[in-house]
């Protein structure tokens, strides 16, 4: 999908595998954002595992309970962070 197939369809966002590089509407709800942000950013880890999902559909599915995941437990960041600096020293 182009930038401007993704206009003229009303996507919310948009994942260029040939420039790694994600676009996403401007004016959408923080929530919607960040919904938006891990569905692209799933686009682009399937990308460069090379991994087909079976449809857009089920790959949704699995990106929306993913994002869930982070969405529901804010301290889980909190604690990723941590985990993170513990492991720079």
């Amino acid at each position: 999908m182009t930038i401007k197939q993704a206009k003229s369809e009303n996507a919310f966002g948009l994942y260029l595998s040939d420039k790694s590089t994600i676009f996403i509407q401007k004016n959408l709800s923080p929530k919607n954002y960040l919904s938006i942000l891990f569905h692209e950013l799933g686009h682009f880890i399937i990308d460069k595992a090379k991994i087909k999902p079976k449809s857009e559909e089920s790959f949704a599915i699995l990106i929306e309970e993913f994002s869930n995941i982070f969405l529901q437990n804010p301290k889980l960041l909190n604690f990723i962070k941590q985990c993170s600096k513990k492991n720079e020293t």
